[in-house]
């Protein structure tokens, strides 16, 4: 038997939206049907990571462009990477 990988293949972009906006943005991304799913970093802070596969980037990032029409005050932060995160 071979031994997996323990690599993380998964991409990060990471947002701020006014703390009241964050349940919001966690039901729009929940809808896409698993393009991706979001980790809020701190309670209060407004800070929301939404992780996708490495093939489903592109269309993520398009797809939070298209949010700033919904979600009041989202700011696209950019890209993560897992060091970035307390996991």
């Amino acid at each position: 038997m071979t031994e997996r990988s323990k690599e993380i293949r998964a991409r990060i972009l990471t947002v701020r939206v006014p703390v009241e906006e964050v349940g919001f943005l966690n039901s729009l991304v929940d809808g896409l049907d698993r393009v991706a799913f979001t980790r809020t970093r701190k309670k209060g802070e407004g800070v929301v990571d939404i992780i996708a596969s490495p093939d489903r980037f592109e269309d993520l990032k398009e797809i939070v462009e298209g949010f700033r029409k919904h979600v009041r005050g989202l700011e696209v932060l950019g890209e993560s990477s897992f060091e970035d995160l307390d996991f």
